[in-house]
């Protein structure tokens, strides 16, 4: 019989993930990796589309970064729907309007680049809901292995990238490109699964003061009884907790300025050397583009290793270390980066390792963030809190290129050309950006290492209690 006593979770003495925590884990993991592969398909099909449909900059351009417009909505909207509907409705609606358009890009009309746009904003504005599913996770495990778990989905995930290479290299020549967008949607498997089988969060419910069905998914994860105790703080509340509005997250600026410092950095350093990486392996190291392609491949599965490994450690000495030293770790390794393609430092054949080094410790803050950015809000505005994360991310996802265009002096700001007379102050910006993340994570998050999500809860009602005692104190006339 599992006790649920003050601050606790009904988790906390769990040793082993029942079958039905091992079944969640693997369903947001497929369902977030499947999400992904369907956000980096399209660079690979646009390849294939290009001269065939005669595409300018400026068409290919507004293809490329309709996603990222869309994960900006999507970022506000889920997180709504989240906290007002709960954590499940936005995993199974997500991912089925998700498989919808991508069907619907398998039947875009020849050189319907507008069309095709359009279904990519959608598809932007469904991936926005990612930090959602991981809240999803987090309020199902135990919270000492939090970070651990997490690790798994984000490493799960991270294979989207890999099966979108694959997609390029050897299924749309295979079987064209309608047929590849065609099969994007596999994620509605993934959901119906989630809608007849996973519960929705039992920390959401209980705030809505739906005490049975809270008892009921807390006994689906555990696979035995649940004994609840009146007043506990994973007991239901005698009342449903005040519907959230999604400007309830800026009561909380600490939590916001660490979730879009974080998300900024890391992301718009990341995405900055994923961009170039291939490109400039081919330059540096003078091999083919399938040569790079296969170095990109060997850096994806040690990325996949650093995620794991860094969602171990942040278990065992916080968030707040592992996050920072990790992107510091890789703003170093990207500053060696430039200094070594340009010939500056050692000899230009060396470049791939600091540039692997860049690149796997920057996975492996990635892995930390995304545990950490749905840890750093209080329940009720977890969904608002984590798509305003993922917003901040979609974010830097858009600042990677157009800072690296800026830096070589190109007028493409969607995928500016990789040239080594750049290398240097590209790199150096790259490794500002993962320097900010790192910086942000020591000296400005706080840490969740070990804590319940309702521990947590209790300390951000007491801050928030603080904060609003503050301006009553002060009012008092001075005698």
């Amino acid at each position: 019989m599992q006790l649920i006593q003050s601050g606790q979770s009904p988790f906390q003495d769990q040793r082993v993930l029942s079958r039905n925590q091992r079944v969640l884990l693997a369903l947001i993991g497929v369902g977030s990796m499947l999400e992904f592969w369907d956000a980096y398909l399209i660079g690979f099909i646009m390849a294939f589309l290009v001269k065939p449909w005669g595409m300018t900059y400026g068409m290919m351009g507004t293809v490329l970064l309709a996603s990222g417009a869309g994960a900006i909505v999507g970022g506000v909207v889920w997180g709504m729907m989240a906290d007002r509907f709960g954590r499940k409705p936005v995993f199974v609606v997500s991912l089925l309007l998700l498989a919808a358009m991508s069907l619907g890009l398998a039947f875009t009309p020849a050189g319907g680049w507008i069309y095709m746009a359009v279904l990519r904003t959608v598809i932007g504005f469904c991936t926005g809901g990612y930090f959602i599913q991981i809240a999803l996770v987090n309020e199902f495990i135990p919270p000492r292995r939090r970070a651990a778990l997490t690790g798994v989905v984000s490493a799960i995930t991270t294979c989207g990238l890999l099966l979108g290479a694959f997609s390029g290299a050897f299924v749309i020549p295979a079987i064209g490109w309608r047929f590849t967008f065609a099969l994007g949607a596999a994620p509605a498997l993934v959901a119906l699964i989630g809608a007849f089988y996973v519960p929705e969060s039992p920390r959401w419910l209980s705030l809505q003061g739906r005490r049975d069905e809270a008892r009921r998914a807390v006994q689906w994860a555990l696979g035995t009884e649940a004994q609840w105790r009146e007043g506990d703080a994973g007991d239901a509340p005698a009342r449903r907790a005040p519907a959230a509005r999604w400007s309830e997250i800026f009561a909380y600026p600490r939590s916001v300025m660490t979730a879009t410092l974080i998300n900024i950095g890391l992301i718009s350093g990341y995405y900055g050397i994923v961009l170039w990486a291939p490109t400039l392996l081919a330059q540096v190291q003078s091999v083919t583009p399938a040569g790079a392609s296969r170095f990109m491949i060997g850096f994806s599965v040690c990325g996949i290793v650093s995620r794991l490994a860094s969602a171990s450690l942040a278990d065992r000495i916080g968030r707040r270390r592992t996050g920072g030293y990790f992107a510091i770790a890789a703003a170093i390794a990207a500053l060696l980066a430039g200094y070594v393609g340009h010939g500056d430092l050692l000899a230009p054949s060396w470049f791939w390792l600091p540039l692997l080094l860049a690149f796997v410790f920057a996975d492996g803050s990635f892995s930390v963030c995304a545990v950490y950015s749905t840890e750093i809000w209080p329940t009720r505005l977890r969904g608002s809190g984590s798509g305003y994360a993922g917003l901040a991310g979609s974010v830097g996802k858009m600042i990677g290129p157009v800072g690296l265009a800026w830096v070589a002096g190109s007028s493409n700001m969607v995928m500016p050309s990789a040239t080594l007379g750049v290398i240097v102050p590209a790199f150096q910006f790259l490794a500002l950006c993962l320097l900010l993340c790192g910086v942000t994570y020591l000296f400005v998050g706080i840490e969740a290492r070990g804590k319940t999500l309702e521990s947590l809860d209790e300390s951000f009602a007491q801050q928030r209690e603080g904060a609003q005692a503050l301006p009553q104190a002060n009012d008092h006339p001075r005698g």
